[in-house]
């Protein structure tokens, strides 16, 4: 990985824009049409930022024809503000719809959210919205009131599912989003789409807090708590258990052909290489990624395309390494606040991310600066 130099100023801020939003930053979220990215703030805010920018670092690139030295050139311009809309008193759930909006939970009510910042009603539950996951298709599922329902890209209702036990803790839609996964009191269970679906799947696994399905549609992997990590392979219902982690992971990470997991919760990236599993193993081959540090990874996120790995850091670093390689580029130095809410875009141009401190941020990398 190249390394831009400047004289002056730092990568950080050659390759980033960062804004102040006054707030912890909670999660992020991507239109589905690549134009925007929303920021959910602890204090119920949200804010808007284009991906487009203005001085992108590629026309700001040079390349010295004596050793072909990488330089970027500082901004001539000061980066436009973000677009805040209120939507809550209080910490809320955030996910893309349709092509070009997002939904965002005010208690139990749903509000849809432009990319220009114009909110407006789009839901009203009865109960508390626990959870709301997006679907490949372009709608969302959310889960209120021991019910899951159904919205497509255009706010309507597709269908509703009964479901015993509590609120949910954690939910993920399937690849193919034909079916979902959720926690609720303490155990997994996995539904088809539609209102009546063939009998679900359950497994007794503890209570989960993070769910994530792999690409190919093959494997759930979630954090359990007091656990560690927990796989479960739904062709033969499978499962494999890590434990051992140092705190509780809060993000999971799948490489896009599905063959390694990523997870934070240590004092390093930890990669699973899951494909190694066979049915003598009983713990994936552990890959290692980047360097050791005296602080706890708090989110990963692996490229769309290349095996590549972000990471955030409890002391506000974010790194960038190859998956079972030690060397990092180090895309922002330590500084306030623990790294959340870390992301990129379908395209791998961007990565955004949040701290608690209310920063956020987005980088655009040059093409070539992986190679």
């Amino acid at each position: 990985m190249d390394t831009m130099e400047a004289e002056t100023v730092t990568l950080y801020e050659l390759i980033g824009r960062h804004w102040a939003v006054g707030a912890p930053i909670t999660s992020t979220a991507f239109d589905a049409a690549g134009q925007v990215v929303a920021f959910a703030l602890a204090d119920g805010a949200l804010a808007i930022a284009p991906l487009t920018d203005i001085e992108p670092p590629q026309d700001r690139c040079r390349i010295a024809l004596d050793g072909g030295r990488a330089t970027i050139s500082p901004r001539r311009k000061p980066v436009p503000p973000l677009t805040k809309v209120a939507i809550s008193d209080a910490k809320f759930h955030l996910a893309p719809i349709g092509t070009s909006s997002f939904i965002a939970s005010d208690c139990s009510r749903l509000l849809s959210v432009s990319a220009s910042g114009v909110t407006q009603p789009a839901a009203s539950h009865g109960s508390p919205i626990d959870l709301i996951a997006s679907v490949q298709a372009g709608g969302i599922l959310a889960a209120s009131g021991g019910a899951v329902i159904s919205y497509d890209s255009n706010g309507d209702v597709g269908w509703l599912q009964e479901r015993a036990g509590g609120s949910a803790s954690a939910m993920a839609v399937s690849p193919d989003s034909r079916r979902f996964a959720i926690g609720a009191d303490g155990c997994l269970l996995i539904r088809a789409f539609g209102s009546r679906p063939e009998p679900a799947a359950s497994f007794e696994l503890g209570s989960i807090s993070t769910l994530s399905w792999s690409p190919d549609g093959s494997w759930l992997a979630m954090s359990v708590v007091k656990t560690g990590i927990v796989l479960v392979r739904l062709a033969d219902a499978r499962i494999i258990r890590i434990p051992g982690y140092p705190a509780s992971v809060a993000s999971l990470s799948w490489s896009a052909d599905s063959r390694v997991l990523v997870t934070s919760g240590a004092y390093r990236m930890i990669a699973w290489d899951v494909s190694s599993l066979n049915e003598a193993r009983e713990q994936p081959i552990s890959l290692a990624t980047g360097r050791a540090r005296f602080v706890l990874v708090e989110a990963v996120a692996m490229h769309p395309e290349r095996r590549l790995v972000a990471a955030g850091y409890s002391d506000g670093m974010v790194v960038v390494a190859r998956i079972g390689e030690p060397d990092e580029l180090v895309v922002k130095p330590p500084g306030p606040g623990p790294v959340h809410a870390l992301q990129w875009s379908r395209d791998g141009q961007h990565l955004v991310f949040g701290t608690s401190d209310g920063e956020a941020v987005i980088v655009t990398f040059p093409p070539h600066i992986f190679k």
